[in-house]
């Protein structure tokens, strides 16, 4: 097969050699470095998209109501006439693929994400969640599970640590690198700085999920989301290390500073003999961090950051605890650590588990 437009580094454009109708290409690199003309390699090619026109148009309908939009407005950005985007949705007229790419920018999704059949069913038990997040990581493209697994993990976590950011602002950092302000909004340093280092967090978590979990990768992680706080500053604090002062969680008392490497190289014997790893003991590993309560500050980022990590590196589905749940994931965490009642806790992970699947099956339907 031959490239016929190249779209991005992920995405190139072909004829179906049967049909010889446009056909979208998709895999990893599949057109880097290629021009116009060139073969194609068929290895690379992970989904084939024939454009078919009603259940395009369908699509398109959707999203331009979903985003308040006009059929006017978006004969304007394909430089179109109205009548034609009327055409387009009612299936009677088939959009060009630079249309297609025009339309995909502007709804904010990917080119995947418009083509693909709403009804088609996945599998989620064969889908590896650690490949599909590290592949749209390296395709830097809107609208897909890694680009809101960033957005959400952040902002969750880091706001039952009590960050004053919004949703929109956490997205609004992920996507431009800024920060958006309204009114008279004021917002701290540290909770700017911890958003955009826990996306960094994450990357590197992807890059090394499947190494097995040391003492010295819990200790990045932290480093990484401490990098640049004012905490960083405080020679006490000691970043990407062990605690030097008595801490708290909540109400509960932790681990003394002096027995906490003994404690911690304990909790890492312990979770690494074992000859399977399910949720459970993920969860149970949780817990014993945090009645250790490791770093100075950050024990709670850092624990859930390296439960998602288990959850991959053991073909896990992860999942993200949010913030609307924190007092049920306290409660749970208190009620496990004081040998009460393991339940609750790991009810409110399974049920994270369960909203990380809807999200799962949204963005990766078809």
């Amino acid at each position: 097969m031959i490239v016929e437009k190249v779209l991005n580094n992920n995405v190139v454009v072909s004829i179906e050699p049967k049909t010889r109708k446009e056909i979208i290409l998709m895999g990893q690199g599949i057109a880097f470095g290629k021009k116009i003309g060139q073969e194609i390699d068929e290895s690379k090619i992970e989904k084939r998209f024939m454009v078919e026109n009603k259940t395009l148009g369908d699509k398109i309908k959707k999203y331009r109501e979903e985003n308040r939009m006009t059929q006017r407005d978006i004969a304007e950005i394909l430089e179109v006439e109205p009548g034609t985007v009327s055409k387009y949705e009612s299936g009677m007229l088939e959009p060009n693929i630079e249309s297609i790419k025009r339309l995909s920018d502007t709804f904010e999704i990917t080119i995947d994400e418009l083509l693909k059949d709403d009804d088609e069913k996945i599998d989620i038990s064969k889908i590896n969640v650690l490949e599909v997040l590290r592949e749209q990581k390296e395709m830097k493209l809107k609208g897909n599970l890694y680009h809101n697994t960033q957005i959400i993990f952040s902002y969750n976590t880091n706001h039952i640590e009590g960050s004053k950011l919004t949703e929109d602002q956490t997205r609004y950092i992920f996507e431009t690198n800024a920060i958006l302000f309204e009114g008279e909004t004021v917002a701290s340093v540290d909770d700017i700085l911890e958003t955009a280092n826990h996306f960094k967090l994450v990357d590197y978590m992807l890059d090394i999920a499947e190494e097995v979990l040391t003492e010295e990768i819990i200790k990045k992680f932290h480093s990484i989301l401490k990098e640049g706080t004012m905490d960083s500053r405080q020679s006490w604090f000691n970043v990407g290390e062990y605690k030097k002062v008595v801490n708290e969680a909540g109400v509960m008392k932790t681990t003394l500073p002096k027995e906490t490497p003994k404690s911690m190289k304990k909790l890492m014997e312990w979770y690494n003999s074992l000859s399977k790893i399910t949720i459970k003991e993920i969860i149970e590993f949780h817990a014993r961090f945090e009645k250790i309560h490791p770093f100075q500050d950050g024990n709670g980022r850092v624990g859930r950051m390296v439960m998602f990590k288990e959850c991959l590196k053991n073909n896990i589905i992860p999942f993200i605890i949010l913030d609307k749940d924190k007092l049920f994931y306290y409660r749970g965490l208190k009620e496990y650590q004081g040998n009460r009642e393991k339940g609750n806790v790991i009810d409110t992970c399974l049920n994270a588990q369960d909203q990380y699947i809807k999200m799962i099956e949204y963005y990766l339907k078809g």
